[in-house]
C-alpha cells in the first residue's frame, strides 16, 4: 500500500494518504452529519458540519496515533520503517524486516490496539470533565466528537486484537506460536491460516447481514473479511516462497540455456533482430561484467 500524497515526516518516517483515504473519510462525515442532526435536531448546521468534519479528521489522527506507536517501537527496537499510509480500512506501516525474535514481534504488534485503547479511556474521560454523562446524548459538540473518538478507538482496538493476520492479533497470535515453535515461517502459516479462516467468518457474517437489511454495514464488513482474505493468502504464499528460496544459490535457478550474437552487431541491430522479432527476453553482458535485463 503506497501513499498518493505525501503529508511529511515524523521521526525520520513519511506519512501520506492513499487516495482511498478520501472516500472513507467522506463516508463518515456524512454518517456523523446525519448522527448529530437526528441526535440533536437544535444544533445549527454549522455546528453539526463543524463537529463531523472535525470528528473525521480527529478520527484519522488517532488511526496515525495507532501507526506511530507500531513504528516508533519497531524502530527502538532496530528495524527500519519507511512510511506509514492512511488508506480506506485504516493505516499501515511499512516496516523493512521482521522482527528479530518473538518478544519483539508481541510488543510491536500489540502496542497500536494498546494506543487506541489509551486514546478511546482519554477522550471518553475528557467527554465527562465536560459534563457528559454515560449512557447519553451528549448536549454539546465538543463533548460529542470526544464520545465518538472514544467509542470508535475502543472499538479499534479491540477489532484490531481479533486473531486474524494480518490485524495486530493475528501478529500477536504469530508472535506467541513463534515463541513456543522457535519457527517464524512456521507460525506465519498457521497464524495466516487462522487468518483465512475469521475472514471467511467476516465474508459470511457480513453477507447474512446485508440479506437481513443491513444494507452498507453488511457489505462492508463482508468487505472486510475480503480484505482479511486477501492479505493472509498474500502473507501465506510469501511465506511459501521465501522457505523456498532459503538456502539456494543464484546458480540453482538461473537459465543456462542462452544464445549468442554476432559481437559486430550494433545494440539497436541486436534489439530489432533478435528481440523485437523474435520477442524473446535476454540479458546482455556488457564490458562491466554487470547484467543489463531488456
Amino acid at each position: 500500500m503506497h501513499a498518493q500524497i505525501r503529508l511529511g515526516r515524523v521521526a525520520g518516517i513519511s506519512i501520506g494518504l492513499h487516495y482511498s483515504w478520501f472516500i472513507i473519510a467522506f463516508l463518515i462525515t456524512v454518517s456523523l452529519i446525519d448522527r448529530f442532526s437526528k441526535v440533536r435536531p437544535q444544533w445549527s448546521s454549522t455546528t453539526v458540519w463543524s463537529a463531523a468534519i472535525i470528528t473525521g479528521l480527529l478520527f484519522f489522527v488517532t488511526l496515525l496515533l495507532h501507526e506511530l506507536a507500531h513504528s516508533l517501537l519497531a524502530k527502538s527496537r532496530g528495524l527500519q520503517v519507511r512510511a506509514i499510509t492512511l488508506f480506506a480500512l485504516g493505516g499501515v506501516s511499512q516496516i523493512e524486516s521482521e522482527a528479530p525474535d518473538a518478544k519483539a514481534e508481541f510488543w510491536i504488534a500489540i502496542v497500536g490496539p494498546l494506543a487506541s485503547l489509551v486514546i478511546g479511556f482519554v477522550c471518553l474521560l475528557l467527554a465527562r470533565s465536560v459534563g457528559w454523562m454515560p449512557n447519553s446524548e451528549p448536549s454539546t459538540a465538543v463533548a460529542a466528537v470526544l464520545v465518538w473518538l472514544g467509542y470508535i478507538n475502543l472499538v479499534l482496538g479491540a477489532f484490531n486484537l481479533i486473531p486474524g493476520y494480518p490485524l495486530d492479533g493475528g501478529r500477536v497470535l504469530r508472535a506467541l506460536i513463534w515463541w513456543n515453535t522457535h519457527s517464524i515461517d512456521r507460525s506465519t502459516r498457521i497464524a495466516a491460516k487462522v487468518g483465512q479462516v475469521v475472514a471467511f467468518f467476516f465474508i459470511f457474517l457480513g453477507l447474512y447481514q446485508f440479506f437481513l437489511g443491513k444494507n452498507f454495514g453488511g457489505l462492508w464488513m463482508a468487505f472486510i473479511g475480503w480484505f482479511l482474505l486477501d492479505a493472509s493468502r498474500s502473507s501465506y504464499a510469501q511465506v511459501e516462497i521465501t522457505e523456498g528460496l532459503r538456502d539456494r544459490k543464484v546458480s540453482d535457478i538461473m537459465d543456462r540455456d542462452f544464445s549468442t550474437v554476432a559481437a559486430h552487431l550494433s545494440l539497436q541491430d541486436f534489439v530489432h533482430q533478435y528481440l523485437l522479432l523474435s520477442g524473446r527476453r535476454c540479458f546482455v553482458v556488457v564490458q562491466s561484467n554487470s547484467l543489463a535485463g531488456l
